[in-house]
């Protein structure tokens, strides 16, 4: 390869990606490096970037040899993306894999290139990885890890704030919409049959929503992934170590946010529910060995219980995108997703419904 040739990683060239490639062989000067393809991105590649896994074979000027398989995103938008969470964390000894470094194409969209995990499975694959325990709790454990992060520095300057607030009062037109779509068919039977039955069910959620936004507020803040689910997470099989990825997200808010997503659902559909305190009383111990503040087990889990139906109610517009584009990562028969997300809408609104009838 020369200097100018062009490489299949969304166009870059040679010497574009040499400092890279120094930065696999951990600072080496490179002789000469060429690269293919072994692994492919399977199904959708997801919503904000595209995504390659190449290898790249290197000798170095002192005639070291090596390869090394990369993930590499390229994003849809120009700004400030995830690099800079990457070079932030990395200094916290972060849970998240090797950042290589950043690149920009011609159209100034950042290009990041980082350790390549072991999925923990395709993403049908992930509900069933979660139904084992041992699983559950080392996704719990790598969580409060990652919560358990006090950034520092200009890093920390740079974080954004989770608009909890608005996004509860984003939620009240997004339940609006959904009670439209559904009582004209447009979301499935089962949901056309809820908001229909349900007549005062859309001004009691809206309600909901609005009286969510007092409670959530006064709780501490404190590092947050804000998507954090097993299909963003991955195996470094070398120490079954689980790592942290799709950085995008990231800001301070409710400091419990992420563990809501595993403790916080309603009885019905708590994973393992049976061992509820058990796990938040781990989930705490972790939080706490990492070097975050400890909360009384009874308060921690009342706000998990609050804030897995704040951030049910926020991500309701995706529920409904979903529900009507049907554009998901597990296959590409959009009939197939759309059916997934109105049973998935249907699920979040009868908890949500019976919770604030209850509350």
């Amino acid at each position: 390869m020369t200097e100018n040739t062009v490489t299949p990683i969304f166009g870059l060239t040679t010497a574009q990606l040499r400092p890279i490639v120094e930065n696999i062989a951990h600072g080496e000067p490179i002789a000469s490096f060429h690269i293919t393809i072994e692994h492919q991105v399977q199904g959708f590649c997801g919503y904000s970037a595209e995504k390659a896994i190449p290898t790249f074979h290197y000798t170095t000027q002192s005639g070291v040899t090596g390869e090394t398989t990369v993930f590499v995103k390229r994003f849809h938008r120009t700004g400030l993306a995830e690099a800079h969470h990457y070079i932030g964390l990395q200094k916290h000894q972060a849970p998240i894999p090797y950042f290589y470094g950043i690149l920009t194409d011609t159209d100034n969209l950042e290009i990041l290139f980082l350790e390549y995990l072991e999925p923990i499975g395709d993403i049908q694959a992930c509900e069933s990885f979660m139904d084992d325990l041992d699983n559950f709790r080392q996704c719990m454990a790598t969580t409060a890890h990652f919560n358990a992060i006090q950034p520092s520095g200009e890093y920390a300057i740079q974080l954004p704030r989770k608009n909890m607030a608005q996004g509860l009062t984003d939620a009240a037109v997004t339940l609006e919409s959904i009670w439209d779509h559904a009582c004209n068919g447009k979301l499935g039977d089962d949901l056309r049959r809820l908001c229909l039955d349900s007549r005062n069910g859309l001004q009691q959620l809206q309600t909901f929503a609005r009286n969510l936004i007092e409670p959530v507020l006064k709780m501490d803040t404190g590092l947050i992934h804000s998507d954090l689910y097993p299909e963003n997470t991955g195996w470094r099989r070398v120490n079954e170590e689980l790592l942290i990825i799709d950085l995008e997200w990231m800001c301070l808010g409710p400091r419990f946010y992420d563990a809501a997503a595993w403790l916080g659902a309603p009885h019905d559909l708590q994973l393992h529910r049976d061992h509820r305190r058990e796990l938040a009383q781990y989930y705490m111990a972790q939080h706490v060995r990492w070097g975050g503040s400890e909360a009384p087990l009874d308060q921690f889990m009342k706000e998990c219980s609050v804030l897995w139906m704040a951030r049910t109610l926020i991500m309701l517009w995706f529920g409904l995108a979903r529900a009507l584009d049907g554009r998901v990562d597990w296959t590409e028969d959009r009939e197939a997703g759309r059916r997934f997300f109105y049973e998935e809408l249907h699920k979040h609104l009868s908890a949500l419904l019976q919770e604030a009838t209850r509350i």
